[in-house]
């Protein structure tokens, strides 16, 4: 038997929410709706809710853990991984392993370029980092069937390998394809330059530095990380990740990655086949409705299954999900569009 929501931290609640007067209040009262809709919804989708997070201005403002799920739990965050890799990227730009994301995949593989089509020279990492490398690859289709790229790599006991001897299908930098393999030879690429293992750099230069003390990854026959979905962490150090980005590559005072990367990370460069989002460095990004003449920038992590963080900078506000909503209707963008993007008006920029 399922259990119901365990509240980790107390939801502190004004008497003036019922009238919205004030910001804080707004951001209450839909917390409070959202909650409840979880608890008593019928919907199987809403018995796969796992976490509910929202740090709000400085603090978490609420954390509530659903159907035995625990805080304390690594969860595998799906490609959402993805955009840790982008960040872990930036830092090795900024620390000089790389540099620079224009520079070509050749470069650091060339045995797998050498005597190959023109256009697979082109390719650079800032193709990679866009889904626009222009591989043939196939991933948005059945798991099960044989053409899928994605699931033959993962099959395949050498990620890395499989992805660079993929052929090309059209020039780079042309059109968005999503792709998990793009995100293994990024990784690849830092590991070679910095001449560690993906997850030890990823411990030094970012985990530690954000007192993130557990996680694990997926590995490969040859020890190599899975860089598109195979990152566990605590739901609670997945938002830290995203109050790093929010506070421009800052933590505590300290940088961590440069706000130039940041910025260029969460700009965007193509529209989505599948989304209402495009595409930046591994981040998903959307300009959302605050009223008739404002607009907000949005910028998401988001993987299979529901794991879904959203974060708004103006607003100072991070709302993040995970579910385990694997072949059912995910739950976190309808409360997130049905719940909190009404409220954005209310608050304090």
């Amino acid at each position: 038997m399922r259990r119901s929501g365990i509240i980790i931290f107390s939801l502190v609640i004004s008497v003036s929410w019922l009238t919205g007067q004030t910001s804080l209040s707004a951001l209450d009262n839909a917390i409070i709706k959202a909650g409840d809709r979880i608890e008593t919804s019928t919907l199987p989708s809403f018995k796969d809710i796992e976490s509910f997070l929202i740090w709000y201005d400085g603090s978490f403002k609420y954390k509530k853990f659903y159907n035995g799920a625990s805080g304390e739990v690594l969860h595998q965050i799906q490609s959402q991984t993805k955009s840790i890799i982008s960040l872990l990227f930036g830092i090795a730009v900024d620390k000089g392993f790389v540099k620079n994301e224009n520079q070509p995949v050749s470069a650091f593989f060339p045995e797998y370029f050498e005597g190959k089509e023109t256009l697979k020279s082109l390719v650079t990492i800032r193709d990679l980092l866009t889904m626009s490398a222009g591989f043939k690859w196939e991933e948005m289709i059945p798991f099960n069937d044989p053409h899928n790229d994605n699931i033959n790599m993962n099959y395949s006991g050498n990620y890395l390998q499989y992805v660079l001897s993929r052929p090309m299908a059209t020039r780079p930098f042309t059109e968005f394809k999503y792709s998990s393999g793009s995100p293994m030879i990024v990784a690849g690429i830092i590991e070679k330059t910095a001449n560690m293992p993906l997850d030890l750099f990823a411990e030094k230069y970012l985990f530690n530095p954000l007192n993130i003390l557990e996680y694990r990854w997926i590995k490969d026959s040859t020890g190599f990380c899975q860089a598109g979905g195979g990152l566990f962490l605590k739901p609670e150090d997945m938002v830290k990740i995203g109050i790093l980005v929010l506070n421009k590559g800052r933590w505590e005072g300290k940088t961590i990655i440069s706000e130039d990367w940041i910025k260029k990370s969460c700009r965007s460069y193509f529209p989505t086949t599948f989304s209402d989002f495009s595409y930046g460095y591994f981040w998903w990004i959307k300009d959302i409705k605050v009223k008739e003449d404002k607009t907000t920038k949005l910028i998401s992590a988001q993987g299979a299954g529901g794991q879904y963080m959203y974060i708004i900078p103006e607003y100072k506000l991070i709302i993040a999900f995970t579910e385990y909503n694997f072949g059912t209707p995910v739950v976190g963008p309808f409360l997130f569009d049905t719940y909190f993007v009404p409220v954005l008006q209310y608050l304090k920029p």
